[in-house]
């Protein structure tokens, strides 16, 4: 009965965390780091996205190296705000020191574990490129959950988008396996997930090197879904994100146990 009730107690904050703002940054003017809401047509319909700029950001002078971050289940609609509140936007809130790069967040109308809805990532990384100071050499994709799947089945289907893969509390994707040992991969999971067990990460990644890839994991001393803020606040984990080339080279898959 008491597991029921901390998964209960999961349930109702995951529900309540959405819309919740990450707090402002403390500077302000030109030059800071800001989180800027856009939109563009897509299949027909108006499509919300927002892009973070970090700190003295000059689209004139070079270009940035950039994470595209797939949202949650419950931080999909159209309301162009809930995806920027959960996972990687409430971090870069609070330390936007360490985020010096560009982050695309892109939503989906539903759940990116929706294969129909994918092109839409996609397409939000095509319209941020037209306007951002993109590397398009740097990319790194990243999600947690529902969002986390959608890592692997994009890194699949688009080999030559993304410089690495790092999905969150993610279910597996068996089949895509041969098409996932060209990247440099951090998986993330806590040990006791209820919603997706940790074996999920487990799993990949032993398949992923034993068909030859370059995948770690971590997987964290903690019970519940969200491993999101942890990941999300290590810095050695946001540095991976932003140069997976230079801090990771000939990695020994490990875990990591965390509290």
């Amino acid at each position: 009965m008491k597991l029921w009730l901390r998964i209960l107690s999961l349930f109702v904050a995951a529900i309540g965390s959405v819309g919740c703002a990450g707090g402002n940054f403390k500077e302000a003017g030109a030059g800071a780091p800001k989180i800027t809401s856009e939109s563009f047509v897509f299949d027909g319909q108006s499509r919300p996205y927002s892009v973070y700029t970090p700190r003295g950001y000059d689209d004139k002078k070079k270009k940035y190296p950039t994470i595209l971050f797939l949202h949650g289940l419950f931080e999909g609609g159209s309301n162009g705000t809930a995806m920027v509140n959960v996972g990687i936007g409430p971090a870069i809130r609070k330390n936007p020191e360490r985020f010096n790069c560009i982050v695309v967040f892109p939503q989906a109308p539903g759940s990116w574990k929706n294969v129909d809805e994918q092109p839409i990532a996609m397409a939000t990384l095509d319209e941020a490129m037209k306007h951002y100071a993109i590397d398009s050499g740097r990319v790194t994709l990243t999600g947690l959950s529902t969002g986390g799947v959608a890592v692997w089945q994009l890194g699949a289907k688009y080999p030559n988008r993304f410089a690495a893969l790092a999905p969150l509390c993610a279910y597996s994707d068996y089949d895509d396996v041969p098409k996932l040992t060209k990247y440099p991969i951090w998986a993330v999971h806590n040990g006791t997930d209820p919603f997706v067990p940790a074996g999920n990460t487990h799993e990949m990644t032993k398949r992923i090197n034993d068909a030859g890839g370059n995948a770690r994991k971590t997987i964290f001393s903690a019970f519940g879904h969200d491993c999101w803020d942890a990941a999300y606040a290590d810095e050695t984990f946001v540095a991976w994100l932003q140069a997976p080339g230079k801090t990771q080279t000939a990695v020994v898959p490990q875990v990591v146990q965390r509290q």
